[in-house]
């Protein structure tokens, strides 16, 4: 699917979220970056966990946010306009065949992407490539088939969430995470299950702004416009009554380039 600018300003919203800032902070512990590393972030989007790393690296180090979309990296400048270019940068570039020497970073980042990607093992067989040995990877990705809400119609509640759930080419990439890292190439060191848990429905919330960020899609999916407006109006009951619930698990791993 395609992220354009509208799009890609959505999700900057959501990652300022209380839950996708806790995860982001477990990301960091996990990866512990340090000054002077040279750290690649694949499918940067609007560069938001670049910047958080950034600030770590220096003095000495570089943090690089790479992106397929023209627009992820036109959103990314734009917001990191205040950091130091010569610590943060981004650029255009297919994970699929990256256009870096071998060996030449301390550590890379995938998170939300692998999901998407046409030849996920490719990718990161590209990974593996560009990092020293030795070098760390933090990849992660949410297992589309655990986001839930809760609802008063349940049978409406599944069919949306898991249109939402196909909006990529493997929902369930989050469960195969571990394994597929394994086949290629990396020591698995550590494996966490983070889980988001959201009673509050306001517009700051990951559940709310999920919600609303994937219409397009599910009313391409074949939800009906007046399918789609009855479950938010199904959600926001909930609220009022107490009982709104939004959960999503995301699997992350720590591994290693071995050689």
């Amino acid at each position: 699917m395609e992220f354009s600018e509208p799009m890609l300003l959505k999700l900057e919203s959501q990652r300022r979220s209380p839950s996708a800032v806790a995860k982001r902070e477990r990301y960091l512990a996990l990866l512990q970056p340090t000054s002077g590393e040279r750290i690649l972030d694949i499918g940067c989007g609007s560069g938001a966990f670049c910047r958080e790393v950034a600030p770590f690296v220096a003095p000495g180090g570089r943090v690089v946010g790479i992106d397929r979309e023209p627009a992820a990296i036109d959103v990314a400048a734009r917001l990191s306009i205040l950091d130091d270019e010569t610590v943060l940068r981004f650029s255009q570039a297919d994970a699929h065949d990256l256009p870096f020497p071998d060996e030449s970073f301390d550590a890379v980042v995938c998170i939300s992407v692998l999901g998407f990607c046409q030849d996920p093992l490719q990718v990161l067989g590209q990974a593996r490539r560009v990092l020293r040995p030795g070098g760390l990877l933090l990849a992660a990705n949410a297992d589309e088939d655990t986001r839930v809400y809760n609802g008063h119609d349940r049978a409406l509640g599944r069919q949306i969430t898991r249109a939402m759930a196909d909006r990529g080419l493997d929902p369930w990439l989050g469960r195969r995470l571990a394994p597929l890292l394994t086949a290629a190439g990396f020591a698995v060191e550590r494996e966490v299950a983070l889980a988001d848990l959201e009673r509050d429905y306001a517009p700051e919330s990951a559940g709310y702004l999920h919600a609303r960020l994937w219409r397009e899609h599910l009313l391409g999916a074949g939800i009906g416009g007046e399918e789609y407006e009855r479950w938010l109006a199904d959600l926001a009951a909930c609220a009022q009554e107490g009982s709104y619930c939004y959960s999503v698990v995301t699997y992350a791993c720590l591994a290693r380039r071995a050689s």
